[in-house]
């Protein structure tokens, strides 16, 4: 009777302890559950990209958070090079990742909140000619650029000068760091803004028109600000940047 206790008791220890590594499991931040942008901003039209290949954002972070348990060949590489990681100098969470997009011949995966201070990691892998699949790169955080034409949207601030009332009509804004251009203006490359009004927001979205082809280099251009007419006068919405994922409110925004 004693010995058929002490294995009842074991068990319930072992069954116990297995719960407890779930919770721990579980606990790990951005484990579980859609992103909570997905819910707040459910009309978000237009495909983003964290510099890879296109997705829909309310589709990637509304999905689970178990890719590292699948066994997709990309989803076994994730699951590997995460183990892997552990034994370097930046390892990254083992649990809690979701798939954001895959193709035959890539796949990206994202881990995190996008409210976090530099948004979601994200992990790539590709597909070897072989047809076995690799790990190809880490990004440490991510904000999905709105996409047009192909062209992912650069971001903007309000100049210093700048102050929002009801009746703002035109902006001054600065552009944000674009593509390698050798020193080109950006501000004679930007492309007509597109406007969108969302959960009581004006979300604005910037382009610049490409370089053509070429080897450029990255020299840093100090430009004026550049003046934006608004489609109608602000009123009390909020101007925020509809250029990323989830919309965020403009460095230098007043009140």
């Amino acid at each position: 009777m004693a010995m058929r206790l002490r294995g009842i008791i074991a068990a319930l220890l072992a069954g116990l302890l297995c719960l407890g590594t779930a919770a721990s499991a579980i606990a790990e931040p951005g484990y579980g559950g859609p992103d909570p942008a997905v819910a707040a901003w459910p009309g978000w039209t237009g495909n983003v990209t964290c510099g890879g290949v296109p997705f829909d954002p309310l589709a990637a972070f509304g999905g689970p958070t178990n890719a590292e348990r699948g066994t997709l060949p990309s989803e076994v590489v994730l699951r590997k090079w995460t183990i892997e990681s552990r034994h370097t100098s930046v390892p990254v969470p083992l649990h809690g990742w979701r798939l954001l997009v895959e193709t035959p011949h890539f796949a990206e995966f994202g881990h995190g909140r996008l409210s976090d201070r530099f948004g979601a990691e994200t992990i790539e892998v590709e597909r070897q000619r072989g047809g076995g699949w690799k790990w190809a790169g880490y990004a440490g955080g991510c904000r999905p650029s709105l996409l047009r034409r192909g062209q992912a949207a650069i971001t903007w601030t309000l100049a210093p000068e700048q102050r929002l009332t009801p009746s703002t009509r035109t902006i001054k804004v600065n552009l944000g760091p674009g593509e390698c251009a050798s020193g080109r203006s950006q501000n004679e490359r930007l492309e007509k803004p597109e406007f969108r009004e969302e959960n009581g927001a004006l979300l604005m979205a910037l382009w610049i028109h490409p370089v053509p082809p070429g080897f450029y280099t990255c020299v840093g251009l100090i430009e004026p600000p550049v003046t934006i007419r608004l489609p109608a006068a602000l009123g009390e919405r909020r101007l925020l940047d509809g250029g990323v994922f989830p919309p965020q409110p403009p460095v230098g925004e007043e009140g």
